[in-house]
């Protein structure tokens, strides 16, 4: 059991009053029981003659609130009970690790140079000599944020692979649950099964809808949640036997909407930026969507016009993420699949076809990419620390003073420049 501070338990405290105040007794119970299991792992070890009396005078208030709350305390045991059984059942964590290294992460190199100094460096011997000598924490809560389906989930299950760690991916609506109060249960839950394990990851995938600032008004039902969730992740990454490793890794599409508690110093205030596939890796997406020619690096297992190679695909689809990418070469192989049913079905004879150009181009041109340019630029102006219309204002100035400069603009930024001329 990790040991709880007196910041802790305020935080339940402030949680707990506002549920009071908002008439969700409920939910107001669920906390006052946490700051109970608080009291009394407290009060057996605790010293120090006034704290006692405050942990003692702390413990006869919930008691008595929960005691006579009109909910029905023996209802609400009862179906904590039940809660409790169900999330049991639950084995958050894989049975082995994935097999799988940031080997099999196309392109995305600053991406993976920020893992290597951030995750597996200090986990290194090899490394350990240099990052000691300027670093003593470990660090080994990371934030990944970028544009949706740019694949921070697979990146996450490379490292997991890569490090022989089992990993618990806890999606969003494993906690977004219809009763008040079960996911607090469920994160507590994983980080307890996560003990038994000496290398463990835990993976929040869409942290922004259990982590958004406690100031918005839609996180009224998340409160609880992101408390026990900033609660468990303290001290959770210290190790404490040889070659134990921890790690705690959290994604976003939103990392603008997180409470401030959840990047402060100590939690996730490593944050890795999760960009669009760059051309290498859109080359690898395509040849995973339509196979790889063994024979021939630049040609595809499914039929094609000569035209119709792998750099050509990547190329046209830049600024497309790896699902769309996906989704096209799905939507394009469809179109001779479809002619050679219809000639089937019309002449009896099946006419050999093969993906055209035309093919590719029409699809492109239809298709409605998920990532717009406003999205991106959202990303920009979180990275430089600005509010997206501050940046905004600005962006026509600092772009053109990087290209004067002789740096590379992103598409979106491009496009940017030559709609305002």
């Amino acid at each position: 059991m990790l040991p709880i501070t007196l910041q802790t338990y305020k935080t339940y405290e402030r949680s707990f009053s506002e549920y009071v105040e908002q008439g969700d007794i409920s939910s107001a119970v669920r906390v006052a029981r946490s700051m109970l299991k608080i009291v009394d792992s407290q009060l057996p070890t605790e010293k120090n003659e006034s704290y006692i009396e405050f942990l003692k005078k702390e413990r006869t208030r919930l008691n008595e609130f929960i005691a006579n709350s009109t909910i029905g305390v023996n209802a609400i045991h009862s179906q904590s009970i039940q809660e409790e059984d169900q999330i049991k059942a639950t084995d958050w964590f894989s049975a082995e690790p994935p097999k799988l290294s940031l080997k099999d992460v196309a392109g995305l190199d600053s991406v993976k140079d920020e893992i290597l100094v951030n995750v597996f460096a200090p986990l290194s011997p090899k490394y350990s000599q240099i990052y000691h000598k300027y670093r003593k924490d470990m660090g080994l809560q990371l934030l990944l944020y970028g544009p949706p389906g740019t694949g921070k989930t697979h990146i996450v299950k490379c490292i997991a692979g890569q490090l022989g760690c089992k990993i618990a991916v806890v999606q969003i609506k494993d906690v977004m649950d219809k009763y008040v109060g079960q996911g607090a249960k469920i994160i507590s839950e994983v980080f307890e099964q996560a003990k038994n394990y000496d290398k463990c990851i835990i993976f929040f995938d869409e942290i922004d809808a259990i982590a958004a600032s406690r100031d918005d008004d839609e996180s009224r039902h998340t409160k609880e949640q992101l408390t026990t969730l900033l609660t468990n992740m303290d001290g959770f990454t210290a190790a404490t036997k040889p070659n134990q490793i921890r790690i705690i890794i959290a994604a976003t599409n939103r990392p603008w909407a997180l409470d401030s508690a959840v990047k402060r110093g100590g939690r996730f205030d490593t944050q890795i930026y999760i960009p669009l596939p760059d051309l290498k890796a859109r080359e690898r997406l395509v040849e995973m969507a339509l196979g790889k020619d063994m024979n021939d690096k630049n040609r595809l297992d499914i039929p094609c016009d000569n035209d119709v190679t792998v750099n050509w695909v990547a190329e046209l689809l830049d600024g497309y993420a790896g699902a769309d990418i996906k989704s096209i070469c799905r939507q394009a192989s469809n179109k001779p699949l479809r002619r050679e049913i219809n000639s089937l079905s019309k002449d009896g004879i099946i006419k050999p076809d093969c993906i055209r150009r035309s093919d590719f181009l029409d699809v492109h041109s239809k298709y409605i990419n998920s990532i717009t340019d406003d999205i991106l630029f959202r990303f920009d102006a979180y990275s430089l620390n600005m509010e997206y219309e501050e940046y905004m204002l600005k962006a026509k100035d600092l772009l053109m003073k990087r290209l004067n400069s002789g740096e590379n603009l992103q598409k979106h930024e491009i496009n940017f420049l030559k709609n305002w001329k």
